[in-house]
């Protein structure tokens, strides 16, 4: 009976234990997770100007530009690759996705396909062009306009290091065009600072 009882303690203390781990796991993780939106959001904005004067064209003044407020909502490098139709022993997806990754990879990061991004929405977008914030999936009654997703914001605090990859569609009665850039970013002094840009794509 003792035994018993000495065994059911033991199990009540290494339960809080657990209990506490994984607490302490969920509160860093969160911690972590809002470091890394706050980042994404600073970055975002301390360069809208940037991402905009990057656009497949600089727009009139009459030619809204919608920024889709929802940052991360989707994943560019998976969707890209497995849009692409297979071709008999090629393995097209899977070489589209080595690529990109190498690509990025070579900028000093360690992504893979199993890499999770930062998702988070952004409530202001400070440029001086006529930029209107859009949700995800909301409808756009103009004719002409331009559209622009951030997707795959990633950052590794380690390294100071980060990036985030810009989509742009270009809409007009005649033509869709648009490309699709990323944009790497290193800390420096407390800073996130723009590097370099990539093209990834251009229709």
């Amino acid at each position: 009976m003792m035994q018993q009882l000495i065994y059911l303690t033991n199990m009540v203390g290494s339960f809080k234990v657990l209990k506490i781990f994984v607490l302490l796991c969920f509160f860093v993780g969160c911690n972590s997770t809002k470091e890394q939106s706050e980042i994404g959001e600073n970055i975002i904005n301390d360069n809208a100007d940037l991402f905009i004067s990057n656009l497949f064209r600089l727009p009139s003044k009459d030619t809204p530009i919608f920024v889709i407020k929802n940052v991360g909502f989707s994943n560019f490098i998976i969707e890209h690759c497995e849009a692409i139709i297979e071709m008999g022993g090629l393995s097209l997806i899977e070489n589209c996705k080595k690529d990109l990754f190498e690509l990025i990879n070579k900028e000093g990061f360690d992504i893979n396909e199993n890499t999770k991004y930062a998702s988070f929405d952004i409530n202001e977008f400070s440029s001086k062009h006529n930029v209107k914030l859009k949700t995800k999936g909301a409808n756009i009654e103009e004719k002409e306009y331009i559209k622009v997703i951030f997707s795959n914001f990633f950052v590794d605090n380690k390294k100071g290091r980060a990036f985030i990859i810009v989509q742009e569609s270009d809409v007009s009665r005649e033509r869709k065009e648009g490309k699709v850039n990323i944009y790497f970013f290193a800390k420096k002094n407390s800073k996130w600072l723009y590097m370099k840009k990539r093209m990834l794509l251009t229709t």
